[in-house]
């Protein structure tokens, strides 16, 4: 009985069409970098980047209270939680009581 679950020429077959896939895969990915390379200095690219960093800054600063909060309850220190979420450690004593208040 052979060890192997299919033969050698199977094997290879599919080892070869797996490569072949995986090397238009990455000249696919290579094309795709360099048209957005070529595009990231346009104004719209930069626009709807800084548009979508906005939306998701705004969803972020939402939760950053309850966050900040739940972190300290999980004995979190006020200046590992500032400096984890790059910011001051007197903009985290300031998020926690108006947090608190609410």
């Amino acid at each position: 009985m052979n060890d192997k679950p299919f033969p050698m020429h199977v094997e290879d077959s599919v080892t070869e069409h797996v490569l072949d896939q995986l090397l238009k895969l990455a000249e696919t990915v290579k094309a795709t970098r360099e048209v957005t390379h070529k595009d990231a200095d346009s104004l719209l690219y930069r626009m709807q980047k800084a548009g979508y960093v906005r939306r998701e800054w705004k969803q972020t600063e939402e939760a950053l209270p309850a966050l900040m909060a739940e972190a300290r309850e999980d004995q979190w220190t006020v200046e590992a939680i500032a400096e984890t979420l790059g910011v001051t450690e007197s903009y985290v004593y300031r998020v926690l009581r108006e947090h608190q208040r609410r």
